[in-house]
């Protein structure tokens, strides 16, 4: 066991302070919702909605050549089934997500070589 200087405990308020401050913040958000909520109202959301990540996706698909959509396609089920069977031999969920990340961006950056340019991408 050791005393805590000055610094330490100017420290450990701080990170007190802080985590009040932000129980707060997420209390005065609640409070802000379900009073909008009461008066028929919505709060608008900053981050991009389904509608959104929609919108973008069908944007892609439009300007993206069909072999790239193909290749594309087949990673996809690719991971999903590489995910599915990491999780059903019980591995931690964080660990197989990052691990199907890093073979995403090392796919990702294989095809970007293999590719000339954005000509083998995009539609002309």
């Amino acid at each position: 066991m050791w005393v805590r200087d000055a610094a330490h405990e100017a420290l450990r308020d701080l990170v007190r302070a802080r985590e009040a401050a932000k129980k707060d913040q997420l209390r005065a958000r609640n409070r802000l919702s379900k009073f909008l909520l009461r008066h028929g109202k919505r709060r608008r959301s900053s981050r991009c909605s389904t509608t959104c990540r929609k919108s973008a996706l069908r944007q892609w698909q439009e300007v993206v050549r069909e072999e790239v959509k193909e290749i594309a396609w087949k990673q996809q089920h690719r991971f999903l089934a590489r995910y599915r069977n990491l999780t059903a031999r019980g591995k931690n969920k964080g660990q197989v997500i990052t691990a199907i990340g890093r073979e995403l961006v090392g796919f990702h950056l294989g095809h970007r070589k293999t590719a000339v340019g954005f000509s083998f991408v995009y539609k002309r």
